[in-house]
């Protein structure tokens, strides 16, 4: 992570490759095959599924020319493995629209190159001939910085090389020490020092923003096609994969247009995009010192605000299309379509697996992680997260239930990253936490009881009674993180007034506020309810207005308004 400079300077190397290759792990510690080319077919389709970042995706292609290499193999030979590693470092070089030397690219080459060298000068004892092997990608891997600038000017050799080197090492160790009774896969973690020359360069955000993945499942995927319509797009190509499923790496600064281009090819499922330049941030500017705060997309954030507040998206999906919250759509286009669409979106909480990689990463650039959620009585997402910090790091990541949901929540996230930023420690700010959540409430109106209806939160008998009695209920989340009635408004007419008037009551008069006011595509009105707030009581000292998210959206539907309150103290 500590020496990624190209193709972006986003730390995450070490992290995509982990990753990927603990996706390999659990999808095959309980199916061992007889045979190598089985084996190989196995590992292939697991490192395409779990492939994250650039070198992930390579590294998934160099496993699945390693797999076609040695199709009909049943015991791997010297030979037949230098075949397989021939087909590797060819696949995996096709797979990038623009393939760059002094990479991973060049030691796969070097490395093949010379194991088909040694094939051919009838050197065939398999351990010495894979020792020779990878001196040739030690020797490749250290000229590196003489094919790329970027890495002389850094004074470090390519991080997905290095890791690709690195992995070969732990191959070779255990064909030569290894035992498979006393195989262990949990290994203890290891502080590594790093000297970076030019240690304050300062490098620039790139081009695009966002690191965007998919997976395409379809019955012929064409891949010199799909790269022609996604290359105009943005930069860092990479298409692995075969002809019935493919994974698209690409940085681009629209991931929903990649999106639906990919439909184009078949089904698409495990959309990803990461936000490369709040990450370049915190791998450039941060000394692996202090607490990193990471939430969900769940809470609703001001855009303004700049606390380096770390947001593992919701899903959702209208039908057969998903999305990323608040990344491959607007909450307007998100409300547009809950409007149009017949299909009601689903939503889906992140993976353990998109929480373990946030921690992974944050892990290279932070002492320790305070991850604060949605409540577990709402969504899984709580779980997730929780079932993550324990593979990843359980004594210095805490995962919290935030009790709250939409502007509730951000502003409970908002307050721990001030507390980070003014240096508290982890047990500080866990010290804290407890009493800002209780004192933070969340206040929503909904406008048309048919969206919570079609979510299954409410009965549809509640809706024809608040309908025929022309009222609306005032929802908020208990003190269990449960959403329940706070009291009722009358009329479904004026809804800025009547929610300003049931919010003052619930604010004391000798307390300072900070307040979030949100709405669900109805800007007029938000504003309307903010300009009362802030005019009818002087003791709010901080206001933001917002779009509503999807995660509370979903429910609350269009033109409702939600109101956060949170004592300053």
């Amino acid at each position: 992570n500590k020496i990624n400079v190209f193709p972006v300077p986003d730390g995450d190397t070490g992290t995509n490759m982990a990753f990927t290759l603990n996706s390999i792990l659990d999808s095959t510690s309980k199916t061992v095959h007889s045979r190598v080319d089985d084996m190989l077919a196995l590992i292939a389709d697991a490192a395409l599924d779990g492939a994250r970042g650039n070198s992930g995706v390579i590294l998934a292609q160099f496993f699945q020319g390693l797999s076609d290499g040695a199709a009909g193999v049943d015991k791997m030979t010297p030979e037949s493995f230098a075949k397989a590693v021939k087909f590797g470092a060819e696949y995996a070089r096709d797979a990038l629209a623009e393939p760059q030397e002094g990479t991973i690219l060049t030691v796969l080459t070097d490395f093949s190159n010379r194991l088909i060298e040694l094939i051919q000068s009838q050197n065939h004892d398999f351990e010495h001939f894979l020792e020779l092997g990878i001196n040739e990608a030690e020797k490749s891997l250290k000229n590196t910085p003489n094919l790329l600038a970027v890495l002389k000017k850094a004074g470090v050799v390519d991080a997905g090389a290095q890791g690709f080197v690195d992995f070969l090492h732990g191959i070779f160790s255990f064909i030569k020490n290894g035992d498979l009774k006393g195989f262990k896969t949990d290994l203890a973690s290891k502080q590594i020092n790093v000297d970076m020359d030019n240690n304050g360069t300062d490098f620039e955000n790139s081009e695009f923003r966002y690191c965007t993945e998919c997976i395409i499942k379809g019955d012929k995927i064409i891949h010199k096609d799909l790269r022609e319509s996604l290359l105009t797009n943005g930069n860092s190509l990479v298409i692995a994969g075969s002809k019935k499923k493919a994974k698209v790496h690409i940085h681009v600064n629209d991931p929903s247009e990649v999106f639906k281009i990919c439909t184009d090819f078949g089904t698409v499922t495990g959309e990803k995009a990461d936000d490369m330049w709040q990450q370049q941030e915190a791998a450039q500017s941060h000394t692996t010192k202090g607490v990193a705060i990471v939430t969900d997309s769940g809470a609703d954030i001001p855009d303004d605000i700049d606390l380096n507040i770390f947001v593992v998206p919701v899903r959702y999906n209208f039908g057969n299309v998903g999305y990323i919250d608040k990344v491959s759509q607007t909450p307007e286009e998100f409300f547009q379509e809950l409007e149009t669409n017949p299909n009601h979106p689903q939503t889906s909480q992140p993976t353990p697996g998109d929480f373990r990689r946030q921690y992974q990463f944050l892990k290279s650039h932070y002492d320790s992680i305070i991850s604060i959620h949605i409540p577990h009585e709402l969504s899984g997402t709580y779980q997730s997260a929780l079932n993550a910090a324990k593979r990843v790091d359980k004594e210095n990541i805490t995962v919290i239930d935030g009790l709250s949901a939409s502007g509730g929540l951000g502003l409970i996230v908002m307050k721990a990253a001030s507390l980070s930023n003014e240096g508290k420690s982890l047990e500080e700010i866990n010290a804290l936490l407890p009493g800002i959540i209780s004192s933070t409430k969340v206040f929503l109106a909904i406008k048309d009881l048919k969206y919570v209806v079609r979510g299954g939160r409410l009965p549809a008998w509640v809706k024809s009674v608040a309908d025929f009695l022309n009222i609306r209920p005032v929802l908020s989340t208990k003190d269990n993180g449960t959403l329940g009635a706070a009291g009722i408004l009358l009329g479904m007419e004026n809804l800025p007034q009547k929610l300003c008037k049931f919010v003052l009551a619930k604010m004391d008069k000798e307390t300072n506020y900070t307040v979030i006011v949100g709405h669900s595509n109805t800007l007029n009105d938000g504003k309307k309810l903010f300009d009362l707030l802030q005019r009818e009581n002087d003791k709010i000292k901080n206001i933001y207005l917002i779009d509503m998210g999807c995660a509370l959206g979903v429910h609350a539907g269009p033109g409702s308004l939600v109101t956060a309150i949170q004592p300053l103290s």
